[in-house]
């Protein structure tokens, strides 16, 4: 592959220090389309956190790759995922975002499903002939679906290893969820929001060490006005590919920590009550987890479209694929299950300020991601995007700093070309 082939997806040249992801991967339809069948047609994809249907009956609606979908914990207390749609005649079963309900109607053409997927009313069922059987009507699951720390996940395609999928992401999943002894838990409400660029431009901002500085420069600004220690903003800094284009990043930053790190602009009550999380998680954990935990942050990407930002507080966002420009964004807060009232708020303010969609750092980043998409329309002119960054550092065997590198880009990338098992655009179609 060369730069002067146009129809390349990727041309990487190590050797020159060089790898070019074609900008058209954004913008080109067929190669969406080919997406949608490869990529969300066949991975592991997230649906929701089972803390969030906690009692029989308890439910929650998403969609998934376009799928409308119903997460509901059924009479046997077991939480299971079912396509919404009615096995009748393809209606919504179910149009409420949560709720808890024993039973599903149909409202075109009153079908009731009850909440473990039966079908348990068919209107003038005898009609339907000696061979029906209700039995066989129940609401559909999808070919696959399995959870790990209450994590549900659905695939399209039948496959039975979701742990063998999250490879090195389930350590990091492992260390979220120990954060509190008493267990993690998805706060009610959901922050839903839509932004005008390609899906793959949410996960590679969260994984781009190198915007943080220059994009984020008001809240950087924010954290020196209410007295955060700025001489190093980011510092002990690790990057990592986990496997199946999965990747992390984890450091520590001068904003505090509800899970364990003091911050000056809280209160003494509130850091006090930090300090003693920090100190139980020291001998719960020991030394080195408890301090990582309590101190550190972690922005995890799950390929293809999971994202959980454990910062100044926790986040498990989503981006769903509508369009080869356009996405939807849902997002939920992830927090012990033990926090005081005190502590609490200052947690949900924390979230707010910097991950809200209308916080500190959202809205930077939903320009980024626009401003971008909207250059992406040159690519017949101006045809690369450059993440050669760090390339001869890691050559070289050497570490880089934030924002020396475009090392998990690469990764990313590398995943999702092998995935699309391409190479050309003529290929896509």
């Amino acid at each position: 592959m060369s730069k002067n082939d146009p129809d390349a997806l990727i041309v990487s040249t190590p050797q020159a220090h060089s790898y070019l992801v074609n900008k058209r991967a954004f913008a080109d339809p067929p190669l969406f389309a080919r997406e949608l069948q490869e990529i969300y047609g066949k991975l592991w994809l997230y649906v929701g956190h089972d803390t969030e249907i906690p009692n029989p009956g308890d439910f929650v609606t998403r969609t998934v790759a376009g799928r409308p979908m119903l997460y509901v914990r059924g009479t046997d207390g077991v939480a299971r995922v079912y396509l919404n749609t009615c096995t009748h005649n393809g209606a919504k079963v179910c149009r409420e975002e949560f709720g808890n309900r024993k039973h599903f109607p149909c409202a075109y053409h009153g079908w009731v499903f009850d909440c473990d997927g039966r079908a348990v009313e068919v209107p003038g069922e005898a009609a339907f002939g000696p061979q029906f059987d209700k039995a066989d009507q129940g609401m559909i699951p999808p070919p696959s679906q399995a959870s790990y720390r209450g994590f549900t996940f659905v695939s399209f395609a039948k496959r039975d290893d979701l742990v063998d999928y999250l490879a090195g992401a389930a350590q990091y999943l492992d260390i979220l969820c120990q954060t509190s002894a008493a267990g993690m838990r998805v706060l009610p409400g959901s922050h839903l929001y839509a932004t005008r660029a390609n899906w793959k431009m949410l996960p590679v901002n969260v994984i781009d060490g190198n915007h943080f500085m220059p994009t984020h420069v008001t809240y950087l600004q924010y954290l020196r006005e209410r007295g955060s220690e700025m001489k190093e903003p980011i510092r002990d800094f690790h990057e990592a590919h986990l496997g199946n284009g999965h990747t992390v990043f984890e450091y520590e930053a001068p904003w505090g920590r509800p899970q364990g790190k003091p911050d000056p602009a809280w209160s003494d009550a509130v850091n006090g009550q930090i300090l003693a999380r920090r100190e139980e998680l020291l001998a719960r954990l020991g030394p080195e987890l408890g301090d990582r935990i309590a101190r550190r942050n972690r922005n995890l990407v799950i390929f293809p479209n999971l994202i959980i930002n454990d910062i100044m507080g926790t986040t498990i966002r989503v981006a769903e694929p509508i369009s080869v420009d356009y996405m939807e964004v849902t997002a939920w807060q992830f927090c012990p299950a033990d926090d005081p009232p005190e502590l609490a708020r200052v947690r949900n303010e924390q979230f707010l300020t910097f991950l809200g969609p209308g916080g500190f750092a959202t809205p930077d980043d939903i320009e980024g991601m626009e401003a971008s998409q909207r250059g992406f329309a040159c690519y017949r002119e101006a045809p690369w995007v450059n993440y050669s960054k760090g390339i001869a550092a890691e050559l070289a065997g050497g570490f880089t700093r934030p924002g020396e590198s475009d090392f998990m880009m690469r990764a990313f990338f590398k995943a999702w070309q092998e995935y699309l098992g391409i190479d050309r655009f003529a290929e896509a179609s």
